[in-house]
């Protein structure tokens, strides 16, 4: 038979009806073999004073009461047996152990292990049917479980750390309605905590002694890397790779009894605050680098060329103020050099502001930065260069980035690399396409020679394709570089 949803669902309920009464009586299995004894004794009791083929089926009840009622096949059977045996003894004792009695007697026997064989049907469909139940209820369990987890959203957070810890203890104590919450973090020696972030306390609670690693709840939760719970306190451990961060604990007023779910939920909630705790960590270290590494790549910036250009003009100034005639031609070249150079000094000052504003550089102008980042290299080479802006067209930040960064690796090029005499650097565009071009007449490379990790080339053309342009370098031994790039509003 194939039942659709709502006839097992009816079904079903029918069955929960009629399994009360025999639920009932399994719950009080003295009444029920008081019950089978006193039916076996009437039963014999009938059959000797009242001789009659009908009698002896009163055995039948009790047989039936023990077969529904208890689930060991071993009582049954051994009621079946004295059933049986006691009506052999009444025949025997009546004189009636003739051949249509022994008959009759043994039909009672098949009947009797018919109502065995229905009772342990009935038994087993039963046993299937409570299985059934224990394993919706699991589900309907596991699903309330999973949606519950779902609702917090510690690993979506992209706050810092100290802000992600407190929030971490909010999300724990209504995931797991308790009336207060600390995480402790674990510190480097092993057998210290420190309070890191608290919620839903008193303000006494929150100042109470911390505890030791090693002892009470919090302890054996770090040691076990489980969730432990005892008396008003779950604590649930925060640990990545093996790697222990501390343990959060959960306060309650009134003890609550935690079953293996709330646990379960407790241990998938330890494992997400963790790698939302590991994942800021990674974070605030990698900001930590490129603030370093930032900080590194401005120092050298202000030595290779601030600190050059303006050491280089204190010592022309110094030779000048030494000079016996200030009058001389030579006198003032090189006060023309002195201001060379300080206007060179003031325009590498500008363009390294500018970097450590990313904002302030996407929003320039790029005829503006490329000004500025001539001035600047100028500053630091005995090669004239030379700007053309013919671009009056806003471009978009990222594109006015990348051009920028394109020509500031370009001309440093043309300042370490290429002994040039003359370079230039030209930005001509339309409404069409824009196109950069930085060239110089040193003495050139072979690029089919040169790996791309050198001279920045790689980089150079990294940064074009991620707006969407083109980059191409023209070099010949002797014959200088040129390096062009072109981009279109209609390649992105």
């Amino acid at each position: 038979m194939v039942w659709s949803g709502s006839d097992a669902s009816v079904e079903g309920r029918r069955y929960a009806r009629a399994l009360r009464g025999v639920a009932w009586l399994r719950r009080h299995r003295d009444l029920v073999v008081a019950l089978a004894v006193a039916g076996v004794a009437v039963s014999f009791a009938l059959d000797l004073l009242i001789p009659g083929y009908a009698i002896a089926g009163f055995y039948l009840l009790p047989i039936l009461l023990v077969a529904f009622a208890l689930r060991e096949r071993r009582p049954v059977v051994s009621l079946s047996l004295v059933c049986l045996g006691l009506t052999v003894v009444a025949m025997l004792i009546q004189g009636r152990g003739n051949v249509q009695n022994i008959v009759l007697v043994l039909f009672g026997a098949v009947a009797g292990a018919g109502l065995i064989a229905l009772g342990y049907l009935y038994n087993r469909y039963d046993l299937l049917y409570e299985r059934e139940r224990a394993t919706t209820a699991r589900m309907h369990s596991l699903t309330a479980q999973l949606q519950r987890l779902q609702e917090v959203s510690v690993l979506d957070s992209d706050l810092p750390l100290s802000e992600l810890l407190l929030d971490i203890v909010v999300q724990a104590r209504q995931l797991l309605g308790s009336d207060g919450g600390r995480l402790f973090r674990l510190e480097s020696a092993g057998d210290v905590l420190t309070l890191q972030a608290a919620a839903g306390l008193p303000g006494d609670d929150a100042d109470d002694p911390l505890p030791a690693a090693g002892s009470g709840p919090l302890g054996r939760a770090l040691a076990s890397g489980r969730p432990v719970a005892e008396a008003a306190c779950l604590a649930v451990p925060l640990t990545v790779r093996d790697d222990v961060f501390g343990v959060i604990a959960l306060d309650y007023n009134e003890p609550p009894k935690f079953t293996d779910d709330d646990l379960g939920v407790a241990t998938s909630f330890g494992d997400q605050a963790a790698l939302a705790i590991e994942n800021a960590r990674l974070r605030e270290q990698m900001e930590r680098s490129a603030v370093a590494a930032e900080r590194s790549r401005l120092a050298r910036e202000l030595h290779d060329s601030v600190t050059q250009s303006l050491f280089a003009a204190s010592l022309t100034a110094e030779a000048l103020a030494q000079a016996p005639d200030h009058s001389s031609a030579e006198t003032r070249r090189g006060l023309r050099d002195v201001e060379t150079l300080t206007r060179g000094a003031l325009a590498e000052m500008r363009t390294l502001l500018l970097e450590m504003r990313p904002g302030a550089l996407a929003q320039s102008h790029l005829g503006d930065l490329l000004e500025h980042l001539v001035q600047a290299t100028q500053a630091r080479t005995r090669t004239t260069i030379s700007l053309t802006v013919c671009d009056t067209r806003p471009l978009p930040a990222d594109v006015t980035v990348a051009l920028y960064r394109i020509a500031q690796e370009a001309l440093n090029n043309v300042v370490r690399h290429s002994g040039a005499v003359r370079a230039r650097a030209e930005l001509t565009g339309s409404n069409e396409a824009v196109e950069l071009v930085v060239g110089d007449d040193g003495k050139g490379f072979d690029p089919a020679a040169v790996g791309p990790e050198q001279l920045g080339l790689r980089i150079m053309r990294e940064r074009a394709e991620a707006v969407g342009g083109g980059l191409e370098i023209d070099s010949e031994v002797g014959r200088g570089t040129v390096v062009t790039v072109t981009w279109s509003a209609g390649r992105r």
